[in-house]
């Protein structure tokens, strides 16, 4: 070899063991990882609600593709809340909205409390507490 010879250099590649595989065993085998079951249980009333609110957003959608067809509208930028805001409106137009359920009728918000509270009060402070819910109602209710 000449000084002037080209010279080859070869990349050096680190020398890396090839890994052991474990004899087979009776202790060594492990069944395959498998899905792990959530930390928490599902409540399945949430669970249903969440499906009902799913099928919700799915069907406003179809009525709001609907209702851009019947006017001929263009798709706009944010879809999903475009559609559900049209689901609703075709909903209004077509007489198709469902009533919202109505609220209970409230009583005295405080003789409500006050009566909770005399539930899970300790027993030594339930006659003080029945007192005070005596001074709050009134001697003759007003009718209006």
């Amino acid at each position: 070899m000449t000084e002037h010879d080209p010279v080859v250099v070869e990349p050096i590649t680190p020398h890396t063991p090839e890994p052991e595989t474990p004899s087979p065993g009776p202790q060594s085998v492990q069944p395959p990882p498998a899905a792990e079951a959530p930390s928490h249980p599902v409540d399945p009333v949430r669970a249903a609600a969440g499906r009902l609110g799913g099928q919700r957003v799915h069907e406003l959608v179809r009525l709001g593709l609907e209702y851009e067809r019947e006017h001929g509208l263009k798709a706009g930028r944010q879809r999903q809340k475009q559609l559900i805001q049209l689901g609703r409106r075709y909903e209004q137009e077509h007489g198709l909205a469902a009533s919202k359920p109505r609220r209970r009728k409230k009583g005295d918000v405080w003789k409500e409390f006050l009566a909770a509270l005399a539930r899970v009060v300790k027993p030594a402070h339930r006659r003080a507490l029945e007192h005070l819910v005596a001074s709050v109602q009134p001697a003759h209710p007003v009718e209006g």
